[in-house]
């Protein structure tokens, strides 16, 4: 039975488990809460999943019996069980899941209005300060703790997916308020980006709605979705995606 990515109907933490599905060309069930999350999520399957997991949050993984939560453990239980991961890597690798999360939490200061970036117009100085200060900082980390073409190697490890996104939605913000790219000066992230762009067995992920259509980050609250002005940020959807 195919196991189940349960998230929030947008990229964000999400879109690492998908693309590692993609990756290893496995089919799984995508549900994604939407703009009705309070009811499908909060009120309908949450409670159900915390009787199975008591820690339960989004994103979380259903495989058989096993149900797992928590972004990087759902990262690492992936890279493992679809054989991603290298044992040898371990400790290399789970240091950049911890380092990503360091920064993806910094941007969600600026991307919701949680933070100190209270409306939209705030939002071009605030994610323009982001990115001459936490990004450039994280990214200096990370560039510096890269072994090859990706962060442990020649081959990516859940890390890699997970900084991807990262990066990925860096460059899109980047580009949004009219800033440089912020990988000109990192040339061992820019290189380990355009790899897993050009990655054939991830092909199938940058041509679906999962890369192209969801909105980065959650379009009820945010303050930059990533998509067009028009974006409607619909309702929870609930599919098996063949591959």
């Amino acid at each position: 039975m195919p196991l189940t990515v349960g998230y929030q109907l947008i990229r964000g933490l999400g879109a690492p488990l998908r693309m590692m599905c993609y990756y290893t060309n496995t089919s799984y069930n995508n549900v994604a809460y939407g703009a009705d999350w309070s009811d499908k999520w909060l009120a309908g399957k949450k409670p159900e999943l915390i009787k199975e997991n008591s820690c339960m949050n989004l994103p979380y993984i259903i495989d058989g019996d096993t149900v797992v939560t928590q972004s990087n453990t759902c990262a690492l239980y992936l890279g493992r069980s679809l054989k991603i991961d290298d044992d040898a890597c371990f400790i290399h690798n789970h240091c950049v899941l911890d380092q990503v999360m360091d920064l993806r939490n910094d941007l969600v200061k600026i991307v919701y209005p949680f933070g100190p970036v209270k409306t939209k117009e705030e939002f071009p100085a605030g994610a323009k300060a982001h990115l001459e200060n936490s990004a450039k900082t994280n990214f200096t980390k990370l560039e510096g703790f890269c072994k090859g073409v990706y962060m442990c190697g020649d081959t990516p490890q859940s890390g890699d997916f997970v900084l991807f996104e990262m990066l990925d939605q860096h460059e899109s913000i980047a580009k949004a308020i009219g800033e440089p790219s912020v990988l000109s000066n990192f040339p061992k992230l820019k290189a380990l980006h355009a790899a897993m762009k050009a990655d054939s067995a991830l092909a199938k992920y940058f041509a679906s709605d999962f890369y192209v259509k969801y909105a980065q980050n959650n379009g009820l609250f945010t303050h930059f979705t990533g998509q067009s002005d028009d974006f409607v940020y619909g309702p929870t959807v609930e599919e098996l995606v063949t591959l």
